[in-house]
């Protein structure tokens, strides 16, 4: 190769062409150089904006998971009337417009969007049982729906939380004095054996009915 490369230069043409040969090597090299940096440097800047994206939607659902655990506590007052009312406001969740929703992970991006979309469906949900469902004047079918639902809205925010904070090492709300996860969880029990001791009474009234042979009842009590 050594030997070819002075052959090579040995004349005119050969040292114009060695000449011509490095020069496009050394550009080609300068230009692999800048675009290496670039994809470099846009990267870094792609991971920030990720992080600081993270953190800030870590914020907003940090003050999400304590309205609703705020929220499924609320057993209401009653007024001089015997009507029962809220005491506190519904969650409300709402992102920036300018959140860098481009630069997380796509799966959690989603998982952001559902969240949000579950809440709108949650709180039209609320709204129609308690002006189409939920007796006066204790309003319990609204409440009842309400400790369930945002009990779950308040789980699934937390998974999300804890995702991003694995993902991209956010730091989350100091919660020492209690955990919403456990507020949550007890919630759930509590709806889970009321619907268990439910069914119980009506399996044991169309047992009842059956013995003495009356038709079977055609709505669950």
């Amino acid at each position: 190769m050594i030997e070819w490369l002075r052959n090579l230069a040995a004349d005119e043409f050969g040292r114009n062409l060695i000449t011509i040969g490095g020069t496009l090597i050394a550009v080609a090299f300068g230009t692999f150089l800048g675009a290496f940096k670039d994809v470099f440097i846009e990267g870094g800047k792609r991971k920030r904006l990720a992080w600081l994206t993270a953190v800030r939607l870590t914020v907003i659902l940090d003050k999400y998971v304590d309205e609703c655990s705020a929220c499924v506590q609320d057993e209401g007052s009653y007024d001089p009337e015997g009507y029962r009312h809220t005491n506190g406001a519904e969650p409300t969740l709402e992102y920036p417009g300018d959140l860098g929703w481009t630069s997380l992970k796509r799966e959690l991006m989603y998982a952001a969007f559902r969240l949000k979309v579950e809440h709108d469906s949650v709180v039209k949900g609320l709204e129609f049982v308690g002006s189409e469902i939920a007796f006066p004047p204790d309003y319990e079918e609204y409440y009842s729906e309400k400790r369930v639902l945002f009990s779950n809205q308040g789980l699934a925010t937390l998974e999300l939380v804890r995702s991003w904070k694995d993902h991209y090492g956010v730091p989350t709300a100091d919660r020492r004095d209690y955990d919403p996860r456990t507020t949550f969880d007890r919630m759930l029990a509590q709806r889970a054996k009321y619907d268990a001791e439910r069914e119980a009474r009506r399996q044991e009234l169309e047992k009842k009915r059956i013995e003495a042979g009356e038709p079977p009842g055609l709505f669950p009590i």
